[in-house]
């Protein structure tokens, strides 16, 4: 796991600054390469082949083709014997030479052989070209600046930063972030001119003529099904491929399904003892403690575990919000920073995390108002009334329903409603002038297979996939997810929506493939939580009313045009005196306030 660098011209001191700039996302090595107008750089997290002959930049046997990479191509070895055969020559046991001679051998389709993580720059000599991938899901990100002089990518966006371009707000993203939670669902940053590269296509970048071409590669919507396995097996098998590693690998653990079968198959693999890692809320609700303790029980692990303190949040948070680079919806992330934090403290490298597991299962309950609609389009209407009641008796959660009733609604009377009595305190004046009549594209009408490739590919999975990115490379680690893997997501997308959604009950298919690996308290919880902070709580407290207060009512927040001041100091008051939770809206405010302040404004918040 790295961070990567480049740029189309030759400059030593920028390439080394730019590399100075990731290198607490790879602190175990570093090099560069410049030549015939191409810079290229690297900083290296050393987990496979931690010999000198994993280093990057690297090149094929005549030089003609260098790559910088990051990420792990988990089926490297498979290609690697094909390759061989071939005739293709090794000097390393890396999967970044596989990825050099795989290209070498295919071209631009290589990247169709991979299963994996990545993000990788192949500069090809002969050709005068730059080629830019990411996995088709954007689990490594991958940003850059094109003017139609200079191309610039970096694994961060404050690698793009170290040259001299010219840096504005992106008021679009801001708009959407506020108004949708709309987040990574498309090319553009949180900075105007910064472009993040769809997943689904490669670019390629002509040095010559300083053209740059999107090539697509991978359409969600012709995903086959995935080869004819259980579920039990083809998850085992993807837990079983992160686990190939030189260093220890461990787990995050919420105490929720997802985690909890991965820490149990990590049992079975790893045949010793391994680590891992929680956030926890003592005397809340929400803790989730005695879940993780039950796993713990199970299994052959270390437990540690982490909680949400005041002194540490204030020394955190200028860090946090530095190492996101863009706005976050949710204190959580927070909570995820503080796990791989405490792993890093605790000498890992590698850990596997659950990420993708609620959306290829439908373990939210957003995902039941699609499932009643595909009933109801598909005509199955005792199967549609009996999954509405059964939910509500055992859940007592009247969302489904409301949220069924709201994807009936015309499109105009959506967007009223919406206005009117969920996001008030949005300036929709603002909202209109710079998104237009866009809306979120969850407000669709449209079955669950539908639903699932939208949240995976274009709403909820890429923000969470950067933020999980981001916390663990701040600490060097590497973060592995094996419900991500291209040919369990393949299998899992193509099952029925009746065996994931069933009588009430979610993940069905998937809490009965892992029942013998988990606890039994784990396999009968009706609850989904995640490393989830009581922010209403948390907000509530002497030290953060009073920062958040200064805040609100300084001259840079209230002149902001996102937001219709008045309704947000009535939300902040009606907080504070426990006349509604809106914890996760001042979080929201609050979140975009210091990351203006910390990347345009210069203006140094007090963390008192």
């Amino acid at each position: 796991m790295c961070g990567i660098n480049g740029f189309n011209w030759q400059n030593n001191d920028l390439i080394v600054r730019m590399n100075e700039k990731l290198k607490y996302r790879g602190p175990d090595d570093n090099g560069i390469f410049i030549e015939n107008g191409v810079s290229l750089g690297q900083t290296r997290l050393s987990i496979i082949d931690l010999s000198p002959a994993g280093h990057q930049p690297m090149s094929n046997e005549d030089q003609t083709v260098w790559i910088v990479f990051n990420g792990e191509i988990y089926n490297f070895q498979e290609l690697k014997r094909d390759l061989v055969k071939r005739g293709h020559i090794f000097k390393s046991h890396t999967d970044t030479e596989v990825i050099i001679h795989s290209y070498e051998e295919y071209g631009l389709k290589c990247v169709e052989k991979f299963n994996g993580m990545w993000a990788f720059c192949i500069y090809d000599k002969k050709k005068d070209l730059l080629i830019l991938a990411r996995d088709q899901f954007g689990i490594k990100p991958l940003y850059y600046y094109s003017d139609g002089d200079k191309f610039i990518f970096s694994s961060l966006i404050s690698g793009i930063f170290c040259h001299c371009i010219p840096r504005g707000i992106n008021e679009k993203a801001v708009m959407n972030f506020l108004a949708y939670n709309l987040l990574q669902h498309e090319e553009y940053t949180f900075f105007s001119g910064i472009m993040k590269l769809d997943p689904k296509c490669l670019l390629v970048f002509d040095i010559k003529t300083r053209k740059k071409t999107l090539v697509p590669w991978f359409n969600p919507d012709a995903v086959p099904a995935g080869k004819n396995r259980s579920v039990r097996d083809h998850f085992a098998k993807s837990v079983e491929l992160r686990t190939i590693s030189d260093v220890p690998v461990g787990s995050c653990l919420s105490g929720g399904l997802d985690s909890s079968a991965i820490v149990g198959y990590l049992n079975t693999f790893l045949h010793h003892s391994f680590n891992t890692f929680s956030f926890i809320v003592p005397g809340s609700p929400i803790d989730e403690s005695r879940y993780m303790k039950d796993v713990g029980k199970m299994t052959d692990t270390r437990q540690y575990f982490v909680t949400l303190e005041n002194d540490a949040f204030f020394g955190d948070i200028e860090d946090f919000i530095r190492t996101q680079e863009e706005p976050v919806t949710s204190m959580s992330v927070y909570s995820q920073y503080l796990v791989m934090k405490c792993a890093h403290e605790n000498g890992m490298k590698v850990l596997l995390d659950g990420q993708g597991g609620d959306e290829l299962f439908c373990g939210y309950t957003y995902f039941w108002p699609y499932y009643y609609f595909e009933l109801l389009k598909n005509l199955k209407l005792w199967t549609f009334l009996k999954n509405v009641v059964l939910y509500y008796y055992r859940s007592k959660n009247p969302y489904p329903v409301k949220m069924f009733l709201f994807l009936l609604m015309p499109y105009p009377v959506k967007r009223r409603f919406w206005k009117k009595y969920l996001n008030s305190w949005i300036n929709h004046g603002y909202l209109e002038k710079v998104t237009g009549k866009l809306f979120d594209p969850r407000w669709k009408k449209m079955d669950v297979q539908e639903s699932q490739k939208v949240i995976l590919y274009h709403t909820a999975i890429p923000h969470l996939l950067t933020w999980e990115d981001k916390n663990s490379m701040r600490w060097s680690i590497e973060s592995r997810l094996p419900f991500l893997d291209q040919n369990f997501v393949q299998y899992a997308l193509n099952l029925p929506s009746s065996e994931k959604l069933q009588m009430g009950y979610q993940k069905n298919i998937f809490r009965l493939a892992v029942e013998d690996i988990i606890p039994a308290s784990v396999f009968n919880r009706k609850d989904k939580i995640g490393f989830m902070v009581n922010v209403d709580d948390f907000m509530r407290s002497e030290r953060m009313k009073r920062y958040c207060s200064e805040i609100i009512s300084s001259k840079s927040f209230r002149s902001r045009p996102y937001w219709n001041i008045d309704r947000v100091n009535k939300l902040f008051d009606d907080h504070m005196q426990n006349k509604g939770n809106n914890g996760d809206i001042i979080w929201k405010c609050i979140n975009l306030e210091l990351w203006l302040r910390s990347f345009f404004d210069n203006e140094k918040t007090v963390y008192a």
